[in-house]
């Protein structure tokens, strides 16, 4: 809507409201006329679709009609021929004496031109009304009535009668019903285009006979010439294709024609029925004339009315505008103290903006500072429902947004004993802090600890508003004692087995010194054998101590020429002894050829003996144990194999099995071997892997590197046992 500066002047006003009124005059024909000019298509184009879907049924119906005529003439004259195909005689030559009865069927129906009778062999043996000297073996209405079939050879160009002709030919029998010849009769085509009968649509309709190629079968009311014009266009393809359809198209003569068409069954022709598209779609111009002549008033009146409303409009909008103009004064008067409101209000928005950024970064700090606790945090009303909680709570206890505003204690169940009520009902009453030292929990079968800690939460007036419950994972830290504690225990065992070995070792090496002399002196075979015996196994006794001594008698790391086949020999000597090997076979495979490589022999010792008693804990009720050396292809390094037919190690295990003081074996083992282990391994620049499957066994893989880099050497000879 347009408004007027108080300047403008009376005449330049009235030229705007005359604008408007045509204006708004156009605007109503486009809204209100475009509707109704659409539904004048809209009925034009039902109708003149209605009517010429009635022109198409009425050529089809032509074409229907028609078809049914002449299947029914063709099968009238298919039992004729065949009541005429079986007379009383033996051989095809006693036809003749039958002429008679032939010739009055050419008389008489008047359906026939002639007939033609053959022996098997082709050859002419009797006609009637045509003088024909031939042989028509080679014709495909002989080559069909031959085998026992009757057959209509559509409409066609004869070469012998050197004229169009349908030939009907059916198998001649005798009178034992034996095939014996070949009867066959042309029909009469006038009296077979007579058959046909046009609906009369227009001056321009015809119905006619056109074969698969789209040739005239049949003269033509419009002029085309038989077997010579073509049923359409000479620029057109045939129009006349599969077995029936209505279609639009250029004709013989090259008019636009509507055409409908169906396929004589068992046939060679199509029998069309065509009439000028311009004489068809005469009654849908005269329609859409009516139609128009109906709809111009409505269209005037429309247009009239338009007018007048556009006028009507046009006095409101001038009513309209004489009182904004005397609106706007008063207006004028109120902005200023609006102006002034604004002011005011956009000060207090902006304080307010300031203040609600402030409290968003006040919220924001300590959301954030909640999450750096490394507790778990939950903040309880004093109701027990739960009002906010920290990233480690979401960690501990995949807790979502939606546990805010529920029971705590329904939220987290195994908060819901008595112990945990209980101090949670005290910290409200008494305001003071409450804690529990350690609280046992069962998940996935395994236990947990925790601590819980309870601080009321209270305002600066004094009032209570909640309870902040800290939860704290200890179960690393409780097993972690347990395990120092087993620790120190192995540890003092250890010195104790030290000061055995010290204490056995002495009189030990004085009992073989004795039997070493004894051996000497002795000349006796009998008495030697024992000695010997004895002393063997005091040997073994010394080799047990030496090896205990060695593994409890901690020593700085010694670099030396180590000769890791002579190791691994000691090592298993000193272990297959033990209880634990009994059930055992155990496999080596040391090749002579592998080189001596620098380390520390006691943390190398120290690694076989972790790993290998491993193997044989995993292999409880006996197996095999595979130990096997060998040099790393094109790499300075050696390779040792550990391999057992044990209980194996799951995907999960395999990947914690390195971390301190993790085991599988429950309540057996520190969990500080393979850690241990694997810290030596590293001191030499090596590497160790495994690969397990559950229930087939385990392979340790130990790298080596054969000299080390950057380390200081005490001993440089080989490792002497």
């Amino acid at each position: 809507m347009d408004t007027f500066k108080p300047s403008f002047s009376h005449a330049q006003k009235e030229k705007y409201y005359k604008k408007l009124t045509l204006r708004n005059t156009l605007l109503n024909l486009v809204l209100f006329a475009l509707p109704f000019i659409l539904l004048f298509f809209i009925v034009n184009h039902g109708i003149s679709s209605l009517v010429k879907q009635q022109i198409y049924n009425r050529l089809s119906d032509t074409v229907d009609e028609n078809i049914k005529t002449i299947n029914l003439f063709l099968v009238d004259r298919e039992i004729d021929l065949k009541s005429y195909a079986k007379l009383d005689i033996e051989e095809i030559e006693e036809v003749t004496k039958y002429s008679s009865f032939f010739n009055s069927l050419i008389e008489e129906k008047k359906w026939h031109d002639f007939f033609i009778i053959s022996n098997l062999n082709g050859d002419i043996i009797f006609t009637v009304n045509m003088d024909i000297q031939a042989n028509i073996g080679n014709r495909e209405y002989f080559k069909v009535a031959r085998s026992g079939m009757p057959y209509n050879s559509g409409i066609f160009y004869s070469d012998i009668l050197d004229s169009p002709v349908m030939m009907l030919s059916h198998p001649f029998l005798n009178k034992d019903g034996k095939v014996i010849g070949v009867l066959a009769a042309s029909l009469n085509l006038e009296n077979f285009y007579n058959l046909l009968f046009d609906l009369r649509m227009g001056e321009t309709s015809e119905l006619f006979l056109v074969n698969d190629e789209g040739t005239l079968l049949s003269p033509t009311k419009l002029g085309g010439q038989l077997f010579t014009d073509k049923g359409f266009f000479r620029d057109e393809g045939n129009p006349h294709t599969g077995t029936q359809g209505v279609k639009t198209h250029i004709d013989y003569r090259g008019h636009k024609v509507l055409c409908a068409y169906k396929k004589l069954p068992e046939t060679n022709f199509y029998l069309v029925s065509e009439i000028d598209i311009k004489e068809a779609l005469l009654p849908i111009r005269e329609i859409n004339h009516n139609i128009l002549f109906i709809f111009t008033p409505f269209f005037l009146i429309m247009v009239i009315l338009s007018n007048l409303y556009s006028r009507r409009i046009t006095s409101l909008l001038r009513k309209l505008t004489r009182d904004l103009v005397s609106a706007l004064g008063a207006t004028q008067e109120k902005k200023t103290e609006v102006d002034a409101i604004n002011i005011e209000l956009e000060k207090k928005i902006k304080e307010s903006s300031q203040l609600a950024k402030d409290l968003k970064s006040s919220e924001e700090y300590i959301r954030n500072l909640m999450d750096s606790i490394s507790f778990g945090v939950i903040g309880l009303d004093c109701s027990g429902k739960v009002t906010h909680f920290n990233k480690e709570i979401k960690k501990l206890f995949n807790l979502t947004e939606s546990a805010r505003n529920q029971d705590v204690f329904s939220v987290l169940p195994w908060l819901n004993d008595n112990s945990v009520k209980e101090s949670f009902k005290n910290t409200l009453e008494t305001r003071q802090p409450q804690q529990i030292n350690e609280k046992t929990v069962i998940f996935s079968g395994e236990e947990v600890y925790y601590s819980l800690f309870f601080f009321p939460i209270e305002k600066n007036q004094g009032e209570l508003t909640g309870v902040t419950l800290l939860i704290e994972n200890i179960t690393e830290r409780k097993r972690l004692r347990e395990q120092l504690a087993e620790y120190e225990k192995l540890s003092a065992l250890s010195q104790l087995a030290l000061g055995a070995a010290h204490e056995i070792n002495n009189p030990l090496l004085g009992i073989s010194s004795y039997l070493e002399i004894l051996l000497e002196q002795t000349r006796k075979k009998n008495d030697r054998e024992e000695i010997e015996l004895v002393l063997e196994n005091v040997y073994r006794i010394s080799e047990t101590i030496r090896g205990l001594l060695n593994f409890a008698r901690p020593r700085p790391p010694q670099f030396i020429k180590v000769n890791i086949n002579q190791l691994i020999e000691e090592t298993l000597s000193f272990l297959s002894h033990q209880p634990i090997f009994r059930k055992i076979n155990i496999t080596k495979t040391l090749p002579s050829s592998l080189p001596q490589i620098t380390a520390d022999s006691n943390q190398l010792r120290q690694v076989l003996i972790n790993i290998i008693i491993n193997a044989a804990q995993s292999m409880s009720d006996g197996g095999e144990l595979k130990v096997q050396t060998s040099k790393v292809k094109f790499k300075d390094w050696i390779r040792i194999d550990i391999q057992d037919t044990g209980k194996g190690i799951s995907p999960e295990e395999q990947n914690k099995i390195f971390n301190p003081f993790f085991t599988t074996k429950k309540s057996q083992g520190t969990g500080l071997g393979l850690s241990i282990s694997l810290s030596y391994i590293k001191n030499h620049n090596g590497e160790i892997t495994v690969q397990s499957e559950v229930g087939k066994g385990t392979t340790f893989s130990i790298f080596l590197p054969i000299r080390q880099k950057g380390k200081t050497f005490l001993l440089d000879k080989e490792m002497i046992s």
